[in-house]
């Protein structure tokens, strides 16, 4: 039963590397292996295109895969993660940050505040997190923060004395 074990967990390990996209070898093909047909897509100047896989509000992720005019793979990137989020700068349109990173979990109205709210529901290494784009009355980005997912957070409890 061991070996059995170990077998399934070597040819899991294998089919998650065959299933790996690689910029410059990798084709459309592979994408829609991977990934299913996109949700969106867009034109390129030079002919390629991109080809979104939004995952949000139910996934973690939000995957974003450009290719050249001829199909390859130029580059894969997953756009929930501290470089796309850092890529945010005050001033920015509520479009140019879901152009960053992609489609979003939700949006909320805070007239008290005079804001709105955009969040994305990603994994950091310890738990569920929202990162959350707050937006001005003009729907310029203010500031960013982040919120641990409620369904996520681990309630703490006493033994009996």
């Amino acid at each position: 039963m061991k070996h059995s074990a170990a077998l399934f967990s070597m040819v899991v390990a294998l089919g998650g590397c065959a299933a790996a996209l690689v910029p410059g070898t990798s084709r459309e093909p592979d994408v829609i292996a991977r990934f299913g047909t996109s949700l969106e897509e867009s034109q390129l100047p030079d002919g390629g295109r991109v080809l979104e896989y939004p995952r949000q509000p139910l996934g973690l992720e939000n995957w974003r895969v450009s290719l050249s005019p001829d199909g390859t793979v130029r580059a894969v990137e997953q756009l929930l993660d501290e470089p796309h989020f850092a890529r945010l700068k005050p001033g920015m349109s509520m479009d140019e940050v879901k152009r960053v990173l992609g489609r979003p979990y939700g949006t909320s109205h805070y007239s008290n505040l005079d804001e709105d709210v955009v969040s994305w529901l990603y994994r950091d290494p310890f738990t569920r997190m929202f990162f959350n784009a707050h937006f001005d009355v003009a729907g310029h980005l203010k500031f960013t923060s982040r919120t641990p997912d409620p369904s996520s957070v681990v309630p703490v409890t006493r033994g009996r004395r």
